[in-house]
């Protein structure tokens, strides 16, 4: 009888799974705008995903208020 092996590690259709306590999110930026975020990070030693994060916990306490436009 043949060893039953560990199923695979999958990824889902557009890449590896969230951590666990985190979720996908979707939003629509300019893409230059992303180009810079991503390259910013990169020199300050984070991710885009926790720059967004903490933008959004800020806004969500009120310690950070959007720009009128």
């Amino acid at each position: 009888m043949a060893k039953k092996s560990k199923p695979a590690d999958r990824s889902s259709r557009s890449g590896p799974r969230a951590p666990e306590g985190k979720a996908p999110l979707q939003v629509l930026v300019a893409e230059n705008t992303i180009e810079d975020a991503k390259i910013r990070a990169i020199r300050d030693k984070t991710s885009v995903s926790k720059v967004v994060e903490e933008l959004l916990d800020g806004w969500l306490d009120g310690s950070y208020t959007l720009k009128e436009r």
